[in-house]
């Protein structure tokens, strides 16, 4: 699946441009930079944001960086 965006989630603004990067995210109030994501950065409002298939990407980067418990460990 590859999901295009053209306009900003949040202002509507059709003057978005794509990138590809470290992208970072707050995970339980610690930022957490994110290898090779693509991410869209809005020039009127200035936000970032992502599409589905690099929200995908994240949680797995997520799932695979999270710490084992001690008793998944056994």
């Amino acid at each position: 699946m590859n999901s295009r965006i053209d306009r900003c989630i949040f202002c509507d603004s059709d003057k978005i441009t794509k990138k590809k990067g470290l992208f970072s995210a707050n995970v339980r109030g610690e930022t957490v930079k994110i290898p090779g994501i693509e991410y869209y950065v809005c020039s009127r409002c200035g936000e970032t944001f992502l599409d589905l298939d690099n929200e995908s990407k994240i949680d797995r980067y997520l799932k695979e960086r999270r710490p084992r418990t001690a008793a998944s460990r056994s």
